[in-house]
């Protein structure tokens, strides 16, 4: 019972979410700002989106193969399950395409790591291109976080928009 409570809340969270950021584009207004510390080094913003943008379609399409089979995949059986292709023609998901293979998004190296048991996952997406290897990471609750390599000096620091 709980797991299924669990489900129901996970799908209505999603739902909500969707709505919201649907009605922000509609409504012509940008998405929040991201707040960071004025000297960390901060990614370009199209860099940022297509990091963004990856990790909650793998995040929504790992959701969607375990409701199907009752456990998480990994990238290989996620990408041939035919999720991330029908997941990828969405608007909300910015028009990323991904590909099979470890380099799922040019310039960007995927690593999908599921539990043993199928009942969880971790996921990172590196930046190749960036000296810090600015990354995503994520796992089965959906939240993302982002990092660098610690104690790299970034070229450029730009000040944070707060």
């Amino acid at each position: 019972m709980n797991r299924l409570r669990g489900t129901v809340i996970a799908i209505f969270a999603a739902g909500a979410l969707t709505c919201a950021a649907l009605a922000m584009a509609q409504a012509g207004k940008p998405a929040p700002a991201i707040r960071h510390d004025p000297m960390v080094f901060q990614a370009p913003n199209e860099t940022l989106a297509t990091g963004v943008n990856v990790v909650r379609l793998i995040n929504t399409a790992e959701m969607e193969y375990k409701r199907a089979q009752g456990s998480y995949a990994t990238w290989d059986v996620l990408f041939r399950s035919g999720l991330i292709s029908d997941l990828q023609k969405r608007p909300f998901f910015g028009g990323v395409h991904l590909a099979a293979g470890p380099e799922a998004v040019p310039g960007w190296t995927l690593a999908l790591i599921p539990s043993a048991d199928g009942q969880s996952y971790e996921l990172s997406l590196r930046n190749l291109g960036d000296k810090c290897q600015f990354s995503f990471f994520s796992d089965q609750r959906g939240l993302i976080y982002e990092g660098q390599v610690i104690g790299c000096e970034a070229v450029e620091a730009i000040p944070a928009h707060h």
